[in-house]
């Protein structure tokens, strides 16, 4: 059973973790679904002060976040995990329906504006997994 606030979900016991962290509830539950469906294994948090300690209870292999949460933004989350020795290491995306302010710099791996089609972030979950150089697309690279 999924909570509004973070859930691990273990349909597919040898999936890569995939942790994704978003204050909506019809998010959470359909990257869940979807997800899934594809093999992976998912844990939610609804914000990033809740994503962190869901990464500290299970590294992920790579976390999708939204930018603009309660608590703990997209922003934050992505500054505190970069400065993690723990963390640093494992693939970043960030989206958001804003833009990010370009003030700030933010050491995300690859940034989308939503909406989002399923497939093009699902085939980029799979590239940055997999450690391959980005290609020609629609998702804004930090590298």
């Amino acid at each position: 059973m999924m909570s509004d606030t973070s859930a691990i979900m273990d349909a597919n016991p040898d999936g890569k973790l995939i942790l994704v962290v978003d204050d909506e509830f019809d998010v959470l539950s359909a990257y869940t679904m979807l997800f899934e469906y594809h093999g992976y294994r998912v844990r939610t948090a609804a914000n990033g002060e809740l994503a962190l300690a869901a990464a500290a209870a299970e590294r992920p292999d790579i976390v999708v976040s939204d930018y603009m949460m309660p608590v703990m933004d997209g922003a934050a989350l992505c500054l505190r995990w970069r400065a993690d020795p723990a963390l640093r290491a494992i693939p970043f995306i960030l989206a958001s329906a804003g833009i990010p302010r370009k003030d700030v710099e933010l050491p995300y791996d690859t940034f989308f504006k939503k909406p989002i089609r399923f497939e093009v972030l699902l085939a980029e979950i799979e590239r940055l997994i997999a450690g391959r150089p980005p290609g020609p697309g629609i998702a804004e690279s930090a590298n």
